[in-house]
């Protein structure tokens, strides 16, 4: 069966113009690079009725892959989980796997001087409290888990709306799910350019992709520490073999043309 993706915006500081919604954006952007298309885009408030309403009206619009963003952390406000489960007509339980991260995540915070008490309070208890039958996916950046829940023929994906754990889970969690939905033939390549300055790749990036049409090309958050550049090379089609040679003439045109603009090139 095709892939409908639909997403949920989640927050009252959206809505109110306090915060300016950049994860859907994002997201968006990472679905495209896998030839994957989002149908539509719910934003609602902070409020279970209305979270559940808008997953809802998504799957009755054919939407089998829905992300909701946001609402995941331990304050009173945060009630995504809760709206989630709401769609379905699920309960809510206790999920050791995510305690369990949720208790790394803390003490880990806590070792490194971030915060002051490691201890799983009732808030942050809360943070692993999860629809049933829902699997935890592991968040290295924040306290919160996203959330994957499979019912019947539909996924529900829930992140945090810190961008950098929406990332973070995205990137590594949830990339290879997203690659078997991809319908046809996929390949991508990751290379490294030693370049300092992004902005004097943005020309390179414009030049190659006018020359080789069908590839995405995407600059990547750099690692800590990490002077270069990483870029994400991807295409979609019918042929494997046709992918994987424009996604590899695309790769060596970068760097050939990286190279020639290095004070040594």
């Amino acid at each position: 069966m095709a892939t409908k993706i639909g997403i949920v915006v989640v927050g009252n500081e959206i809505l109110d113009g306090l915060v300016l919604d950049t994860n859907s954006q994002w997201i968006i952007n990472q679905l495209k690079a896998l030839k994957l298309q989002v149908s539509q885009r719910i934003t609602v408030r902070d409020e279970v009725l209305e979270i559940s309403r808008a997953i809802r009206k998504l799957l009755a619009n054919g939407c089998n892959l829905v992300f909701t963003t946001g609402g995941l952390g331990p304050t009173h406000d945060d009630k995504t989980i809760l709206g989630v489960a709401g769609a379905f007509d699920l309960s809510t339980e206790l999920n050791d796997e995510a305690l369990a991260i949720v208790t790394r995540q803390y003490s880990n915070m806590h070792k490194r001087g971030v915060i002051e008490d490691s201890a799983i309070t009732e808030p942050r208890r809360k943070m692993a409290v999860l629809p049933r039958g829902a699997k935890p996916l592991d968040n290295r950046v924040g306290g919160a888990p996203g959330v994957l829940l499979d019912v019947d023929s539909v996924q529900v994906i829930s992140l945090p709306g810190v961008p950098g754990e929406l990332m973070w889970i995205f990137d590594n969690q949830l990339l290879s799910l997203l690659k078997g939905k991809v319908e046809g033939s996929f390949a991508e390549q990751v290379i490294y350019l030693p370049l300092r300055d992004e902005s004097t790749l943005a020309p390179i990036i414009d030049d190659v992709m006018r020359d080789v049409p069908g590839v995405y090309i995407k600059s990547m958050v750099k690692p800590y520490g990490e002077s270069g550049i990483r870029l994400w090379v991807s295409a979609g089609g019918q042929s494997q073999s046709e992918v994987e040679e424009r996604v590899s003439r695309v790769a060596n045109l970068l760097i050939r043309r990286c190279e020639e603009r290095l004070p040594n090139g």
